[in-house]
């Protein structure tokens, strides 16, 4: 008897509480597939490429990709699957927001880069440097950009929001984010010392979490595009790479590409989240997406005026 009532207690658990086991599995997926990676000490990025090594990927497509699609089966059958696949391709947005995904980032990190005293990042918007552009984001595409916001801004952000409201919900995901690295990355900023490893991880939690801030504006302007949040990771991803790449060839000084990917990305991250705060009035554009996608993600199939928990009034 209990072996048919068990599968039934999960399924149910999964339902009761889905952000608490998309968490769950997408960390223990994603960490336990990249065991052999920091057990044996190999680098979780290429030197030659610039990019995450090939044998993290499974980690990040099963672990956060995989994770999003079978939650959603469970939690929402079909017609979740459906609108998941649907927003994996929806572009039809304003020019506005695919120059916001593609440009905003990279352009404002290398900009304050410059101003931080290296002004020779700026030979990277020059035509003859920007042929580069498209190799190296491809190289960095397929790990996060790709498998990561399927989780992330699709399955998670969603409910996030509903349940805590645009604020707390992005600021909450950025944090849980950035820990989903660190299984990766804590070894590697330790390698060198305490005093680094806990600056990196400092910086690397203060920049995803603002960034994360950056992605929930993107994505309730958009209704709930998850095309456009994969560029904007993209964008961003794939303009380290970038700049390494001009930096080994000498188009610009190795300062500046670390400057840019450093410093210039913090600051710009930190600076765009707090003007987005500003401006939105901590609502990060919220009551459009509640308006134009939120029941689509929560109740797809259901009614216009479906069943279930309302939002909460203070994030519109």
């Amino acid at each position: 008897m209990s072996r048919y009532t068990r599968p039934n207690r999960i399924v149910v658990g999964i339902r009761s509480h889905p952000l608490t086991a998309f968490f769950v599995c997408s960390y223990a997926v994603s960490w336990l597939l990249w065991v052999p990676v920091v057990v044996l000490g190999l680098p979780p990025f290429s030197a030659e490429r610039h990019a995450p090594a090939f044998y993290v990927l499974p980690g990040i497509a099963v672990g956060v990709t995989g994770t999003a699609f079978a939650l959603t089966a469970v939690t929402q059958g079909r017609a979740g699957v459906r609108r998941l696949l649907q927003r994996l391709v929806s572009w039809r947005v304003g020019a506005q927001w695919w120059l916001v995904a593609i440009v905003l980032l990279p352009g404002a990190a290398m900009l304050v880069a410059a101003a931080l005293g290296t002004p020779d990042i700026v030979v990277a918007f020059a035509p003859a440097s920007l042929t580069a552009y498209p190799a190296a984001y491809i190289v960095h595409f397929v790990f996060g950009p790709l498998f990561e916001e399927t989780g992330w801004r699709g399955f998670a952000l969603p409910r996030m929001q509903h349940r805590f409201g645009a604020l707390r919900g992005t600021f909450l995901l950025g944090v849980l984010w950035s820990a989903w690295h660190f299984f990766l990355y804590v070894p590697v900023w330790f390698a060198t010392g305490f005093v680094d490893g806990v600056t990196g991880l400092a910086i690397f939690v203060v920049t995803t979490t603002a960034l994360t801030f950056a992605f929930t504006w993107l994505t309730n302007n958009t209704r709930a595009s998850l095309l456009l949040a994969i560029l904007m990771h993209g964008s961003v991803d794939g303009t380290v790479t970038y700049l390494q790449d001009l930096a080994e060839r000498g188009v610009i000084s190795h300062e500046a590409a670390d400057q840019a990917i450093g410093l210039g990305q913090t600051i710009a991250c930190v600076l765009l989240a707090a003007v987005l705060l500003v401006v939105t009035r901590g609502r990060l554009s919220y009551p459009r997406y509640a308006r134009e996608a939120e029941e689509l993600d929560l109740h797809p199939g259901a009614s216009a005026t479906g069943t279930g928990d309302q939002p909460l009034t203070g994030a519109r």
